[in-house]
């Protein structure tokens, strides 16, 4: 979930300057501020004045719950935003550039739960606790249906300490899974699971000050142990290993111990890098090569031989997988992973790129808004969900479908009665002695609410045992349609009323994007169009984004979507943590207050001939205000006049009637449901010539949110492999300046598109102070591969004990490109009053243009090197092309020689001492802007003195 959203009715949400915790940057400074620069403080937290702001520390009574919420700060009851972790996970903290901190009374956070009741204002009018459905039809084969094929299963474990893990403080992770291998001759299509964030020890004894592993030492008598998450996920594994297809399972408890704490994008590229980490072991494994890989805990090298236990040998996985297609399933935070996995796969060249062809986010967080183009796609989203209640995945789909030309399926597979943890058997009450629980129960605003309470009588709940049904039923169904070609289970996943047999009990319903090749785009409503046109007692207008307490910060153009309702009450746009003000699934929002009340929407000349497709769609939502049921009829119409009709309650009962809830603000949520109309039904019109589609009022008054009307086949389409531009963000270096002021940050390409892209910068920073948020859409023309992007910052002449400052920026929600692996980076603003107890921060000098300066970071210069090198001599170091005043640090290879700054016209001399003991031979000299990241080097040979 976001938790800088969870209960967010109490506080007027005001966001802080995203941040990293405040970095040290000089070798003698201490992390501990200094009494005078503490300017408000109470039991247990602290307010304190550092370079570019102001740090909020709240130290905690007990220690954080690994989750996959995320910690957020409040003082005196306004949300500032995202918190960091401590390591030991006792304490929180964040940069706020917001001025009125100063005086705060109070810091509290939401995720131990001690936020105040939601108040009546943002609850739900009109509680229903039942939902209209239609009867489904059954198909006549099960996806989960045991096949032919006999499994071997087998875990491995290289160690615990085994890869570098991406963008997660440097640190390393383990390499371990449990393999599920169908037998036959010849490759088999390969699915990944990966489980979300959950609890990665449990037992007695010393824990590791580290966090991971779980023993301090390997000699520790400590009794900790992993959970092994990665083990939660045996009923679909089978399923779909006995019908043939190679199943993998791995563990990431070590970015689950450290993501909080350490890195920027709280571990979705760290998830998805260590799938495809895995997929090259799998690779070597498939080639019958050596796998070896040196495991740091134990200082030890460990084989594939070595790391396999149970029925399979490496002599048994050679040959055995297809790499060419591929699909990953991810839980919780692993579903960002996953999507995280194909956009770094799709970044590689085409040779080093994996087919992966189908990603399924399970109960996905989507904290980063990462844009997912050219596989087929199907969110799990479970209504009862108790720790990603906003059921925040619904954004991938929605910011995915219109972003990229590509020809993939992509579905939203809303399940009712299921919570957040029951998906995985070990996270499951009974599964494993420690970190179990009913997230719903624990954890959701309005807990006893009859509709996901499981002990009340009406309870839409689902047991463990159905929910384990579920997914299994669609995890297997959907590999089994995008990897196997398999057909037959297409329905599960296009928007079809049907259901599998073995999930006949449960209430699913499915909106699906055809792909494109599938599909005539009448409208999306994603903007105003003079092709719909409104008329009678009626208002139609496109709208975007969560506005109200819990919404959005800046101004926009379109109004919002909804005021009323608690974010966990609106997916399609509930914000998202680091891209908080981005806009959010636009889309038509009609109503009207008599039955004369219309919209009508012209059907394009190029999408008139409907002859060949299959059906209209449209999705659609009753509005915020309607308090249990709404209705609209619907007309197509032709050329010559002739008009078909149908009430919309007759075709998707659920498309006008408010989900159900009854007292717990985070239900009766808004999601918009598919509405179908079989172009066989419209008996009497024109397929060739249709003309117009009119939503008309068919009750005394109400409201609906329209979107994405078109003509379609259901299909799945396929993924072309290409490799994809990635955009990220240059890292920054300022000083902090006098008082409010600007910094320059570059967004950047990783080389030319042929098309425009777009995408956002988020800095987020007081929406009250004099360094206002900074949201900003940037557009790369084609060819351009740079954007400057301008930010506020807040400065003052005051010292403080903090030398630096890093806030976080990240560029998210790419259209025509995808995030790359540098899509948060680093604002830094140094103290440039003076240290008090430390030592300053070296010099960053004055900033060139952005863009400029990063061009000139990706290709070193030339260090000039007067005379000849000799160890215990020394030599004049001179180069150019750095900012005025910035101080440049001096190496030979990897030993620090010194620091000079750069004159006026960017040009820095530095009399360079070799130490005498340097060896012999060549040896790099390198020259390092702490300001501007510009390298010159030089490569010399030492010599022996004469």
């Amino acid at each position: 979930m976001s938790n800088l959203l969870r209960r967010a009715g109490a506080v007027a949400a005001v966001l802080a300057l995203a941040c990293l915790p405040p970095t040290l940057t000089a070798g003698t400074a201490s992390a501990d501020p200094e009494p005078s620069d503490i300017v408000a403080s109470g039991p247990q937290w602290s307010v304190t004045r550092v370079a570019g702001g102001f740090l909020v520390t709240l130290e905690l009574a007990e220690e954080l719950p690994v989750i996959a919420s995320a910690p957020s700060l409040s003082v005196d009851g306004k949300m500032l935003g995202p918190a960091t972790e401590s390591a030991d996970g006792k304490s929180l903290s964040l940069v706020t550039a917001d001025p009125s901190v100063a005086a705060a009374t109070s810091v509290t956070t939401d995720i131990l739960g001690s936020a105040e009741a939601t108040p009546r204002a943002r609850m739900a009018p009109g509680p229903t606790a039942a939902q209209p459905t239609t009867t489904p039809s059954v198909l006549p084969a099960d996806p989960s249906t045991p096949g032919s094929h006999q499994v071997s299963e087998a875990v491995y474990d290289f160690g615990d300490q085994v890869l570098p893990l991406l963008n997660i403080g440097g640190i390393r992770g383990e390499l371990t899974g449990k393999i599920y291998l169908p037998d036959g001759r010849g490759r088999k299509p390969v699915v990944i699971f990966l489980h979300g964030r959950h609890g990665s020890c449990y037992g007695t004894g010393a824990t590791n000050p580290a966090r991971w592993p779980c023993r301090p030492s390997p000699d520790s008598p400590s009794q900790r142990a992993t959970i092994p998450s990665y083990l939660g996920y045996d009923a679909p594994a089978r399923a779909l290993a006995s019908n043939g297809y190679a199943v993998v399972s791995i563990s990431a408890n070590a970015i689950n111990s450290n993501d909080n704490q350490l890195a920027a994008d709280y571990g979705a590229q760290a998830r998805g890098q260590l799938i495809l980490d895995t997929l090259r072991m799998l690779e070597q494994a498939d080639d019958g090569d050596p796998v070896v890989y040196h495991d740091a805990f134990y200082n030890r090298d460990v084989t594939l031989a070595q790391a396999l236990t149970g029925d399979i040998t490496p002599a048994g996985l050679v040959r055995k997988f297809d790499l060419d297609n591929v699909g990953i399933m991810g839980h919780s935070r692993g579903g960002e992973g996953v999507v995280a996995a194909s956009t770094l796969n799709d970044a590689l060249p085409l040779w080093q790129q994996f087919g992966i062809n189908a990603v399924l986010p399970l109960a996905p967080v989507d904290y980063d808004r990462i844009s997912l183009p050219n596989t087929a796609t199907a969110t799990i989203l479970p209504y009862c969900d108790g720790d990603v209640e906003n059921l925040m995945g619904q954004h991938i789909v929605d910011d995915s479908r219109h972003s990229f030309k590509d020809n993939v399926l992509r579905s939203a597979v809303l399940t009712m009665g299921a919570n957040h943890n029951f998906f995985n058997t070990i996270w499951t009450p009974g599964g494993w002695p420690a970190s179990t629980g009913d997230d719903w129960s624990t954890q959701g605003s309005g807990a006893g609410d009859p509709v996901c309470d499981p002990a009340a009588a009406t309870t839409t709940r689902l047991t463990p045992a159905q929910q384990v049904q579920v997914g299994a039923t669609y995890m297997a169904g959907f590999f089994r349609l995008t990897l196997g070609g398999e057909k037959q289970f297409q329905p599960l996943f296009d928007g079809s009323a049907v259901t599998a047999p073995s999930t006949s009990f449960a209430n699913i319903s499915v909106t699906a994007t055809q792909p494109a090749k599938s599909r005539a785009d009448i409208n999306t409503f994603e903007q105003a169009d003079p092709a719909v046109q409104v008329s009678g007692d009626a208002t139609a207008e496109v709208c975007v984004n969560m506005g109200g307490t819990g919404g959005v910060q800046l101004p926009q153009d379109s109004p919002h979507c909804t005021t009323t309702l608690n974010s966990a009450a609106v997916p399609h746009w509930s914000p998202a943590l680091w891209a908080f003000n981005i806009p959010s699934s636009p889309m038509l929002h009609l109503k009207w207050t008599s039955p004369s009340g219309q919209v009508r929407v012209a059907v394009p000349q190029g999408a008139r001939n409907i002859k060949h497709y299959e059906q209209l769609s449209v999705k659609m939502a009753a509005d915020e205000f309607v308090a249990t049921g709404t209705d609209l009829t619907v007309s197509v119409a032709d050329g010559a006049g002739h008009t078909w009709s149908s009430p919309v309650s007759a075709l998707n009962p659920a498309a006008v009637t408010r989900l159900p809830g009854v007292t717990s603000p985070w239900l009766r949520k808004v999601i918009l449901q598919q509405v179908t109309i079989p172009t066989a039904a419209l008996t009497g019109l024109n397929l060739n010539d249709i003309r117009e589609v009119v939503f008309g009022a068919g009750t005394t008054s109400g409201g609906v949110y329209i979107s994405d009307l078109s003509a379609e086949n259901r299909a799945v389409g396929a993924r072309s492999p290409e490799q994809q531009v990635t955009v990220n963000m240059a890292p920054a270096n300022v000083d902090e300046g006098s008082g409010p002021g600007t910094a320059t940050l570059a967004a950047v390409l990783s080389q030319p598109a042929g098309h425009p892209v777009t995408a956002y910068v988020s800095v987020f920073g007081s929406a009250t102070g004099r360094a206002g948020i900074t949201m900003r859409q940037v557009t790369f023309a084609p060819g351009q591969v740079c954007v400057p992007v301008q930010v506020g910052t807040l400065g003052d002449q005051l010292p403080t004990g903090t030398p630096s400052t890093s806030f976080k920026v990240s560029v998210t929600n790419t259209a025509g490109a995808v995030m790359g692996d540098k899509g948060f980076n680093r604002l830094t603003v140094r103290e440039d009053d003076g240290v008090t107890g430390g030592t300053p921060a070296p010099e960053v000098g004055v900033p060139g243009d952005a863009c400029a300066e990063y061009a000139a970071s990706q290709k070193p210069g030339h260090l000039n090197v007067a005379g000849s090198v000799f160890a215990g001599a020394a030599n004049t170091l001179r180069a150019g092309g750095y900012r005025a005043g910035e101080s440049v640090e001096f190496r030979l290879d990897a030993t620090p020689l010194g620091r000079a700054l750069a004159d006026s016209g960017g040009t820095v001399t530095f009399t360079a001492a070799i130490p005498a003991g340097t060896p012999l031979g060549k040896v790099t000299l390198s020259a390092v802007g702490a300001g501007s990241g510009y390298t010159t080097s030089a490569v010399s040979r030492v010599r022996a003195a004469g």
